[in-house]
């Protein structure tokens, strides 16, 4: 606990420096309207597509190229589709032997996340372990479950003004179902604003069990069944995850090292102090709750791939607005390098069997090139 304490004063400290510096060539107003964030994604798809038309040989082409969209973006009958997929998933044999808590296929990527977090967390692997991640999520869903929409994603910044408005969260038929049931509680809680913080109580997840964890637990993936919890927050959104910190984070980063310590809020890097938790973390505790405000096993919450598509948005268009220059790995293999450890390289191999394959981390870098992937963000 020592270590979130420190990086939760160093986020409050931080979060009076937001805002000071800006991207130097456009108006605080058009990055905060969303304007120059939308004039960067559309260039980042442009480049992407240019270069996919350079490399005839490749197998992703202009007409098998998948567009992943913001949730708002995707018809109601294509998200509904999206959220029974997951649930089939929720039915699929798990994949890990020897362990008595997971029981489903989607659990089985609980399993590896939990497994691999000390060494994709604040280290060079952070940002294309969890691209292979979501890719694989994604494939499972087709190739398990049938569903052939859009990989959506969320684009918190949209949600800043009340994150339990959000369609993501109305507990409607084309939502993931509803906040956490107003808790009270006279135990402070470690994010303030939190406005659920119970079961969820309508829409799709609200019978869904949580069959593992949490990672304080004696055995972690021993078996331990209780409903999902929410505790959504605004204030956290609002703070860290506004669409004027993505839009900032993405300008403001001239390499892989500080990109990623910009997207985590990593305090080794000074500039990247005033972010707080930052996106990656804004995102998270804007769901909170149980296991999404677990460090460990938030996969086990639904809405955690769109906050990580996201992130791989964020990443997609940091690379393609200048491709030449960001094909890099910056880092150790351990989280925040404890213990010590060599720099990661571009050549090792990523394994996540049983739940994925094997890649090294080259391989992942291009999401159009001779790789495992064929899509973009729109």
């Amino acid at each position: 606990m020592g270590f979130f304490k420190k990086l939760l004063s160093l986020a409050l400290v931080g979060a009076s420096l937001q805002g000071l510096a800006l991207g130097a060539d456009y108006p605080q107003e058009d990055i905060d309207s969303g304007k120059v964030l939308q004039e960067l994604s559309r260039t980042a798809k442009e480049n992407a597509l240019a270069r996919l038309e350079s490399s005839p040989d490749s197998k992703c082409t202009k007409e098998n190229v998948r567009v992943r969209k913001e949730w708002r973006n995707i018809p109601g009958p294509e998200r509904t589709a999206y959220w029974k997929a997951v649930e089939c998933l929720m039915h699929a044999p798990q994949l890990y032997p020897n362990v008595t808590g997971p029981k489903s296929l989607f659990d089985s990527f609980g399993v590896l996340h939990y497994k691999m977090t000390p060494s994709v967390h604040n280290s060079a692997y952070f940002l294309l372990f969890h691209r292979l991640y979501v890719w694989t999520f994604e494939d499972k869903l087709r190739s398990e479950c049938g569903y052939t929409g859009a990989m959506p994603y969320w684009e918190w910044g949209l949600d800043a003004g009340g994150v339990e408005k959000s369609p993501i969260f109305d507990g409607s038929d084309t939502s993931m179902g509803s906040n956490g049931a107003k808790v009270n509680s006279s135990t402070p809680s470690f994010f303030p604003g939190g406005s659920g913080g119970g079961c969820v109580t309508k829409g799709p997840f609200v019978n869904y069990t949580v069959n593992f964890g949490p990672n304080t637990a004696a055995d972690p993936l021993a078996y331990n069944p209780r409903c999902l919890k929410r505790d959504l927050n605004t204030q956290i959104c609002s703070q860290w995850a506004s669409i004027r910190n993505t839009t900032e984070t993405i300008l403001e980063s001239p390499d892989i090292a500080l990109f990623q310590a910009n997207v985590q809020g990593d305090f080794r890097w000074p500039e990247a102090r005033k972010w707080g938790f930052a996106v990656h973390g804004g995102g998270h505790f804007s769901i909170a709750g149980d296991p999404g405000g677990d460090f460990y096993f938030s996969p086990l919450e639904p809405v955690f791939y769109l906050h990580h598509g996201q992130i791989d948005r964020m990443y997609f268009i940091w690379q393609n607005l200048d491709w030449a220059n960001r094909q890099t790995m910056a880092g150790t293999i351990t989280m925040m390098n404890m213990p010590a450890s060599r720099n990661g390289t571009l050549d090792d191999v990523l394994d996540i069997t049983p739940v994925g394959g094997a890649f090294t981390y080259r391989e992942l870098l291009d999401t159009v090139g001779a790789s495992p992937f064929c899509f973009v963000y729109e």
